[in-house]
C-alpha cells in the first residue's frame, strides 16, 4: 500500500534534517543532502541527493534527474567513490554519477539539479517489472511521488521555480523508463529529457515511436538521446551476448528510423569511432559506437562523461570544459 502524501512529506523533513552530507574529503565540493526511502513501491529503494539549501541557485529552475540503475548495481556502487579498492569493488568505479552530477551543479549556473537513483530489489528493473502486475502503473506513482518529495523539500527562494524531469538510465534501468511511458498516452509534459545510456533493448515501434514523436514536437526545449554500441559483434564464453535484433545497437538504429518516417529529419556522421545521427532541429541525438572488433562498452560509455553529454547536448553548454567519449571530467568531484 502507498504512503500517504502527508506521511511523505514528514519523511522529507525529517530525512532531510538527518541526512545532510559535507564535502570535508574534497573542500570544493558543494554539501548535500542525501535521502532514502524503500518501498514507495513494492521492492523499490530511492535516493534522492539535492544541494544543501544554501547551495540553491535562487530564481534557477530546477531539474530532477531520475536514474534507473543499471542490472546488477547498488544505489552506492552507481554514485561511485574513490580510494583503495578491492578487485571485487569494481562496479564503485564504472560510472560516478554522483561526481557527473557535481560537475553540472558547478558548470551549469541556470539550474539547479536534483538526482534520484532508482534501485530495484531484484537489482533489474527487468526482472522487478516482470513481478510487478501493472508495472506501468507503478512506475508512474514512483515517479509522482517523487517529484512530490522533492517539491516539498525545495527552499522557498527556489520553490516556485519551473521543475522539469529527466528520465535516465543505463543498462536494465531502461526498462523504468520505457514501462513508464506506457504509462500514459501521451508523455508528461514535464518530462524534458529522456536519455537512453546502453539501455534501449525493450524499445518497439508500435509501443513508443508516436509518444516519442509527439513529445518532441510539443516543445522545441524537450531532447531524447540515445547511446549504443555495436553489441552483436562481441563474443563471451563461446556466444554471442545478444542476438541479431535484441541489442542496444539494433535498437537504436530502429529508433532514429522510425522517428524518420514519422517526418523528423536527420544529418548522419560516421566514422572510424562512432555512426552519429542528429536531428535537424538538435532534439534528438543517437550515438553508436562502432565495434569491430568485439569489445564491451556497456559501462565505458556511461564512465567516459555520457550522463554529462546527455544532459547538455544541444545547449550553449554542450562539450564545453569535457568531452564524450573524452578523459572523465569529474575526477575532482569524486568523494
Amino acid at each position: 500500500m502507498y504512503r500517504s502524501l502527508t506521511l511523505l512529506l514528514s519523511l522529507v523533513l525529517f530525512a532531510t534534517a538527518a541526512a545532510a552530507e559535507g564535502g570535508r574529503e574534497n573542500p570544493g565540493i558543494q554539501s548535500e543532502v542525501r535521502t532514502e526511502y524503500t518501498d514507495l513501491i513494492p521492492k523499490s529503494r530511492v535516493v534522492i541527493n539535492s544541494p544543501s539549501e544554501e547551495n540553491f541557485r535562487k530564481g534557477k529552475s530546477v531539474r530532477l534527474i531520475l536514474f534507473a540503475l543499471p542490472n546488477g548495481n547498488t544505489i552506492e556502487e552507481t554514485e561511485g567513490r574513490s580510494g583503495p579498492m578491492l578487485p571485487s569493488e569494481w562496479r564503485y568505479d564504472i560510472q560516478h554519477i554522483a561526481a557527473q552530477i557535481r560537475f553540472l551543479r558547478e558548470h551549469d549556473r541556470g539550474h539547479n539539479y536534483i538526482v534520484a537513483y532508482l534501485e530495484a530489489a531484484q537489482k533489474g528493473w527487468t526482472i522487478h517489472a516482470s513481478q510487478l502486475p501493472d508495472s506501468p502503473q507503478h512506475y508512474k506513482k514512483l515517479t509522482d511521488t517523487i517529484l512530490a518529495i522533492v517539491k516539498a523539500s525545495l527552499p522557498g527562494s527556489v520553490s516556485r521555480e519551473p521543475l522539469s524531469l529527466i528520465l535516465s538510465s543505463h543498462s536494465g534501468g531502461g526498462r523504468f523508463v520505457l514501462n513508464y511511458l506506457q504509462s500514459a498516452e501521451q508523455i508528461p509534459h514535464i518530462v524534458e529529457r529522456i536519455a537512453f545510456i546502453d539501455s534501449n533493448y525493450g524499445y518497439e515501434e508500435e509501443l513508443y515511436a508516436d509518444k516519442l514523436n509527439a513529445w518532441l514536437k510539443g516543445d522545441r526545449n524537450r531532447h531524447l538521446g540515445v547511446m549504443a554500441y555495436v553489441d552483436t559483434t562481441v563474443i563471451l564464453n563461446g556466444k554471442r551476448i545478444v542476438s541479431s535484433k535484441g541489442g542496444t545497437g539494433y535498437r537504436t538504429q530502429m529508433m532514429a528510423s522510425d522517428l524518420q518516417k514519422r517526418g523528423v529529419r536527420f544529418r548522419e556522421h560516421t566514422d572510424t569511432s562512432f555512426v552519429r545521427k542528429f536531428s535537424s532541429d538538435g532534439q534528438a541525438a543517437f550515438w553508436i559506437k562502432e565495434n569491430p572488433t568485439g569489445k564491451i562498452f556497456h559501462t565505458i560509455l556511461v564512465e567516459r562523461n555520457g550522463l554529462v553529454h546527455q544532459i547538455l547536448f544541444g545547449s550553449r553548454l554542450e562539450e564545453r570544459g569535457y568531452r564524450f567519449w573524452g578523459e572523465r571530467c569529474y575526477g575532482k568531484y569524486i568523494k
